[in-house]
C-alpha cells in the first residue's frame, strides 16, 4: 500500500471516529448496523484496513452525511482540471463567508484539525448547542462565540 493511500485511509478512519462520537455510537453499535465486527470498526478508525466504496456509502447513510464528508479537509481533495469534472468539491461545512488570507488559512488548518473535533469538551459543546431547539437562539450564540474569538485573537 502506498504512503498516500495509507494517509487517506487514516483520514477516513478519523472521520468515521468523529461521526461515531458525535452520534454517540459505540463501536459495537456501528458494527451491528453494518453487519461486521467491532474489531473491523477499530481497524477502519486506525486506518489499518481500507473502507470499501460500498461500506463507505453505508456509513454515509447511517450517519446521514454525504460520502464526501469522509474526504473533507484532505489535502488535494479537488478535481484536477481536464478530467471531465469542472468544479472543485465543496466542503461538507462552509465557513461564515469571511475572507481568509493564506496565512489565516494555514493557521486555521493547523489549529482546527479533526483532533480538535474529537476532544470531549468539543463534543459536549456541540451536543449542548444542538440541544437548543430555537434556531434563532442557536445562531445568536454562534455569533457571540465568533465575536469573542475574534476579540481574543
Amino acid at each position: 500500500m502506498t504512503e498516500l493511500a495509507s494517509s487517506v485511509d487514516a483520514h477516513v478512519g478519523r472521520r468515521i471516529r468523529l461521526l461515531r462520537g458525535l452520534r454517540k455510537y459505540s463501536q459495537e453499535k456501528l458494527a451491528k448496523a453494518l453487519g461486521i465486527t467491532f474489531q473491523q470498526i477499530q481497524k477502519y478508525e486506525r486506518g489499518t484496513n481500507r473502507v470499501g466504496a460500498g461500506r463507505l456509502y453505508e456509513l454515509a447513510r447511517i450517519f446521514d452525511v454525504p460520502v464526501g464528508f469522509f474526504f473533507d479537509e484532505l489535502d488535494g481533495f479537488t478535481s484536477p482540471a481536464g478530467i471531465g469534472l469542472h468544479e472543485e468539491q465543496a466542503p461538507f461545512q462552509k465557513g461564515d463567508g469571511r475572507e481568509e488570507t493564506a496565512e489565516t488559512s494555514a493557521a486555521k488548518k493547523k489549529d482546527s484539525g479533526i483532533e480538535l473535533l474529537m476532544l470531549p469538551e468539543t463534543l459536549e459543546l456541540a451536543r449542548a448547542y444542538y440541544s437548543i431547539r430555537d434556531e434563532k437562539t442557536r445562531q445568536q450564540l454562534l455569533n457571540f462565540i465568533r465575536d469573542v474569538a475574534e476579540r481574543s485573537s
